[in-house]
């Protein structure tokens, strides 16, 4: 494969190195995005974007281990307080 840089790998272990080694900011920052919007079900708002960073950076703290992100959002603002489901069981 090739990514949009330029930059080769041959298959899935290489594409890990290569993320791991020159990508793991970025890569860590859009699968933050990405799971914090699942976890939100909404869309990214300017105001979640220090609760983003938050979570990336205690990620990376604590080993970049996927745990860690989980259990990051789910104790950020936006996910603890900003779950405006209207309708309420009967």
């Amino acid at each position: 494969g090739e990514l949009y840089t330029g930059e080769k790998f041959n298959g899935p272990a290489e594409l890990r190195t290569l993320l791991a080694d020159s990508k793991s900011e970025a890569f860590l920052r859009c699968l933050t995005e990405k799971l914090l919007t699942y976890a939100l079900g909404r869309g990214l708002e300017y105001y979640d974007k220090p609760a983003m960073s938050e979570i990336a950076h205690k990620t990376a703290e604590n080993g970049h281990h996927f745990h860690q992100l989980i259990q990051a959002i789910v104790h950020s603002a936006p996910f603890q307080k900003g779950r405006g489901d209207s309708t309420k069981p009967h």
